[in-house]
């Protein structure tokens, strides 16, 4: 693996990405609110990456502006532990920016991003990096089973076919956000800037070659998870949109097929018409029916046109995606850092 590569602090090889005898592995832990999983997160990371001896570890935070505890208690775990580093952002920018953010804060060899609630096995790590000294620069955590109602496992697993189906077979079923990345993926993903992205996707489509290994999920153990149901059917809108045009290529099938009827039903009018005066009832229903029918196909279509446009003027105006209030046990100044991260 390339170890000679600076990482998101400035560190150059040897204090970054760490000797080829003991490489440094970024965790990266999002969090919003978790002022109940912070402290037991830590502590298990600390232990299972005890087990790991032939690697050193770093523990990177991205709090999204959490609004209880879980700041405090992160910064008394940091004076404590000089390997935990916390970025905490001046507003809640969203989970897939603040992991992205992780990820190029990161000085590791390689990263792992892993939840706060634990439902995602830490001790997966070994498994992971075996993988990674294989040669996969890319380790994704495949969920075999969850702990989750009936309707929403089948939800998840169909849409999770038919992101494959529409975005390619480089998107493995099942694969969550739990996963190890090379720093050469990580290095890829620092000069893309999308403001509306499906980092999933994202980082299977950068990946030289991936695998994928199954583990079962464990139920959240503290608190209630922050994806709501409304947030899971965002995501998934923000997964079809930004990893494919197939919306686009079905709102032109669909008004061609709505055109084509219009023209047949027309012609059928214009034969009755002409050959039954007397059999054609005054069509105002008919019309008023047909245009209604109109009105309502171009609004949904230029609402979703609308939504395109919408995203593509998001991306032009190349806003930050996050922006870090404060900083915790991190070597440079803070407007040194967002200026690494914009870049």
């Amino acid at each position: 693996m390339d170890e000679t590569i600076s990482g998101g602090d400035g560190k150059s090889a040897g204090e970054g990405c760490g000797t080829a005898d003991k490489p440094l592995i970024s965790v990266i832990v999002p969090v919003f609110n978790e002022e109940d999983n912070v402290e037991k997160t830590y502590a298990e990371l600390r232990r299972v990456t005890a087990e790991l001896g032939e690697y050193r570890f770093e523990f990177l935070f991205t709090d999204n502006h959490s609004t209880d505890g879980t700041f405090r208690k992160l910064t008394k775990i940091a004076a404590a532990d000089p390997e935990v580093r916390i970025a905490r952002f001046a507003r809640n920018f969203g989970f897939q920016q603040s992991v992205l953010t992780g990820y190029r804060l990161a000085r590791g060899a390689a990263a792992i991003q892993i939840d706060a609630d634990l439902q995602d096995p830490p001790t997966m790590f070994g498994p992971f990096l075996e993988k990674w000294r294989e040669g996969y620069d890319v380790v994704v955590g495949v969920r075999r089973s969850r702990k989750e109602g009936l309707f929403l496992r089948r939800a998840r697993r169909s849409y999770y076919r038919l992101m494959r189906r529409i975005g390619g077979p480089h998107l493995i079923p099942d694969g969550g956000d739990f996963r190890l990345i090379d720093r050469s993926v990580i290095e890829r993903l620092r000069p893309i800037h999308e403001p509306h992205m499906y980092l999933r996707g994202l980082i299977s489509s950068l990946a030289r070659r991936q695998t994928g290994i199954p583990f079962d999920r464990s139920a959240r153990l503290h608190n209630e998870s922050k994806f709501r149901f409304r947030s899971l059917v965002r995501l998934a809108m923000d997964g079809i949109i930004a990893h494919s045009s197939l919306p686009l290529q079905i709102s032109f099938y669909v008004g061609l097929a709505i055109a084509t009827a219009s023209v047949v039903l027309a012609s059928f009018y214009l034969l009755l018409r002409l050959f039954s005066r007397q059999a054609l009832p005054p069509g105002f229903t008919t019309t008023q029916i047909l245009i209604l029918f109109g009105i309502g196909l171009n609004s949904v279509f230029l609402g979703l046109l609308g939504i395109y446009v919408g995203r593509i003027y998001d991306q032009v105006r190349r806003r930050p995606p996050t922006i870090i209030s404060e900083l915790v046990n991190f070597n440079q100044p803070l407007d040194a850092i967002e200026k690494d991260l914009q870049r």
